[in-house]
């Protein structure tokens, strides 16, 4: 019972760390339905700006700041100046995938060759380790659990509450009508690329508190990032935390029957089986 519970517990905090990672990620492709495979880097890149900033003897939450607003700059860029005029070209989304994947494959060389291959470890943030009866977790566990969902409360309250939220949730069901009425998509885009590269951003300093940045973490953490998308069902930011805490949960507790490693082929399974049973995802709803 001891072991259970307490994998349940690392459940709950990768689970946690998980949805935020989906709904960074999901915001932007449900609004936009680009496959925005430069999200990893710009995860790597505010991870690094923080890193570099603290290595300089910056206070944490001023380096944590001008990360978040790299990764704000970074995002918006992307949309910017790559994505948007080859919308407006009708470029293929093949032609779209393309060059967000050169992005990331450029920005992760980039920081490989000016930072080196060697894990680095963010300090400034106090570990100590919490004992609740047989279960065992830190400071940064807990922090990274409440941070996460707090984010993704006012993420959603954003989108519920405010002129912006409601534009994005037009353009999102149906961006021609939006467009008739008199919101400008090319805006609303900029715009959520610029939220979802913020979240990603919290999510980069979360996991680099836990554990040291090397340039290849963009990759896992994007893998993550549209797996929950897919398995909670596009066009759903609900379904997207839904996948984030179901993954979290299943990689956590395959261990009490299957080794470590073996997680990654659990979360493929899952999404396998999920698409086999339920194609539009778990929450999502069947095109008509």
């Amino acid at each position: 019972m001891g072991l259970f519970l307490q994998l349940l517990t690392r459940g709950l905090i990768t689970g946690s760390f998980y949805a935020l990672l989906g709904v960074s990620w999901g915001i932007i492709y449900n609004t936009t339905r680009t496959f925005h495979f430069a999200h990893g880097f710009i995860y790597t890149l505010t991870a690094y700006v923080i890193l570099v900033l603290v290595g300089m003897s910056f206070p944490l939450v001023p380096s944590l700041l001008l990360g978040l607003l790299a990764a704000i700059l970074a995002g918006c860029g992307v949309e910017y100046f790559a994505y948007l005029p080859m919308r407006e070209k009708n470029a293929a989304q093949l032609s779209v995938f393309l060059t967000a994947m050169g992005i990331m494959i450029a920005g992760q060389s980039l920081i490989h060759l000016i930072f080196g291959p060697d894990s680095k470890p963010l300090a400034g943030f106090p570990e100590n380790v919490i004992s609740l009866g047989m279960i065992t977790f830190t400071t940064i566990d807990l922090f990274t659990v409440v941070l996460s969902w707090i984010v993704i409360v006012l993420l959603f309250a954003f989108l519920a509450r405010t002129k912006a939220g409601m534009m994005i949730r037009a353009v999102a069901s149906n961006p021609e009508k939006a467009t008739f009425i008199g919101i400008d998509s090319r805006k609303i885009f900029v715009l959520v690329f610029g939220i979802g590269s913020l979240l990603a951003g919290i999510a980069a300093f979360l996991a680099t508190l836990d554990k040291p940045a090397n340039p290849n973490i963009g990759l896992g953490a994007l893998l993550i990032s549209f797996i929950t998308v897919f398995l909670g069902g596009v066009g759903s930011l609900g379904g997207a935390v839904l996948g984030g805490m179901i993954l979290g949960m299943a990689e956590s507790l395959v261990i009490i029957v299957l080794p470590t490693e073996y997680k990654t082929v659990v979360t493929f399974f899952i999404l396998f089986l999920v698409i086999l049973i339920k194609p539009e995802g778990l929450m999502g709803k069947k095109s008509t």
